[in-house]
């Protein structure tokens, strides 16, 4: 996991440096996003250079990764496509509720939600190659469901925070994210356990980036920290039963 971990923020400090000279890439996602956030190649890229250090075939393990869950598992698209944006939505209604400040005309592009979701696939499939279908599985193994969530997302949100101050975000945007980092994490790695595919990780995550993309006024008014509430409160319900266990099956 070390030399992984290292690899990934050594590459990704050069796109920190470059993100303030590029500027902002919300021409392709609506919503702004810095263009550090471009370094969604480095997890990747760490893995499958260990992958080939470690002797290993490129081609089955990039196989392994984008192997679709199964027929026997096809209830499982639902959380997998669904409960990112079901978490947006509840996010959205718990502000309404407690008065945080929303848009008075919310604009949602739903027609842009399909070019979205093939612009967020391939960041996603960037990022889980190198978080899921290479890092996930020996924690996994050793502290079970909650532990490898939370140590992976610990490290990913950590990794996140540069881009996150480079987007204009004050401490407690920040904090709230990387709290919403963790949290899901957790949720995407209880999918991949479930499921065996990392896969389910890439649709899960492009689905999130996706709801939050379409959050009302090109997510102007997104609160992270009603959002990463709510997420570590799904991922404790998701991960209980499971307890230590590895959730695999």
């Amino acid at each position: 996991m070390a030399p992984f971990v290292a690899l990934v923020f050594g590459m990704g400090a050069v796109f920190y440096l470059l993100g303030p000279l590029i500027g902002s890439l919300s021409r392709f996602t609506r919503a702004e996003v810095p263009a550090s956030a471009l370094m969604f190649v480095c997890p990747g890229i760490a893995a499958a250079l260990l992958v080939r250090r470690g002797g290993g075939s490129l081609r089955r393990w990039f196989a392994a990764a984008v192997r679709p869950p199964g027929a026997a598992q096809a209830a499982w698209y639902v959380p997998i496509v669904l409960l990112a944006p079901a978490i947006l939505v509840a996010s959205y209604l718990v502000m309404r509720w407690t008065g945080l400040p929303l848009p008075a005309e919310s604009r949602i592009p739903w027609l842009a939600a399909p070019l979205l979701a093939v612009v967020y696939l391939v960041p996603a499939l960037g990022e889980e190659l190198g978080w899921t279908a290479y890092a996930t599985d020996p924690l996994l193994r050793r502290w079970g469901v909650l532990g490898a969530g939370v140590a992976i997302g610990a490290v990913w949100g950590l990794w996140h925070v540069v881009p996150y101050w480079q987007g204009g975000h004050d401490a407690r945007w920040i904090a709230g994210q990387v709290l919403f980092t963790v949290g899901f994490r957790v949720i995407l790695v209880w999918l991949y356990a479930r499921t065996g595919t990392a896969m389910a990780a890439v649709v899960a995550h492009a689905s999130y980036n996706v709801a939050w993309s379409l959050f009302p006024n090109a997510a102007s008014h997104y609160d992270p920290v009603v959002t990463g509430l709510i997420t570590a409160a799904v991922a404790a319900l998701v991960v209980l039963p499971w307890g230590r266990s590895s959730g695999q099956g």
